[in-house]
């Protein structure tokens, strides 16, 4: 899978949990959401500091969950990656940098992959008529 077409899956996912709580948002003034993935708690307007509860460990655990990790890593990356989501279900994957794929991996597939999926958040959200341009300012004005 190219990281347009993963883009473009985790995109489609993102969109639909966004346009089913859009309602909440309004009612509840957050972007809590709880889809049917990891651990079922996120807030898409979470995108520094921890990755516990935030968008980026949403897209982690959407990327899992649909197969993506299995198609893009190999055998030893995905056994690190199903370990590290049993010891710490909260952070997001990353290869080992020892890994003779680790660049290819890191930077062409997954820092693209989350830069373009919090980035389409952002806009997505400022569509629906919510204030999040400053929070989503660094993906936005990239």
């Amino acid at each position: 899978m190219t990281p347009s077409e993963i883009t473009e899956k985790v995109t489609k996912i993102l969109s639909d949990i966004i346009e089913a709580n859009v309602e909440s948002f309004r009612r509840d003034d957050s972007y809590k959401v709880r889809p049917d993935y990891g651990y079922s708690k996120y807030y898409l307007d979470w995108i520094d500091g921890s990755y516990d509860m935030s968008l980026q460990s949403l897209i982690h655990h959407i990327m899992h969950e649909e197969g993506i990790y299995k198609a893009i890593l190999n055998e030893k990356q995905f056994k690190d990656l199903e370990e590290m989501i049993k010891c710490t279900p909260e952070g997001i994957y990353s290869p080992d940098d020892e890994d003779e794929d680790y660049e290819r991996i890191q930077y062409e597939i997954l820092d693209t992959v989350y830069f373009e999926s919090v980035k389409f958040v952002g806009s997505k959200l400022i569509e629906n008529g919510f204030d999040v341009k400053d929070t989503f300012s660094e993906y936005l004005n990239a």
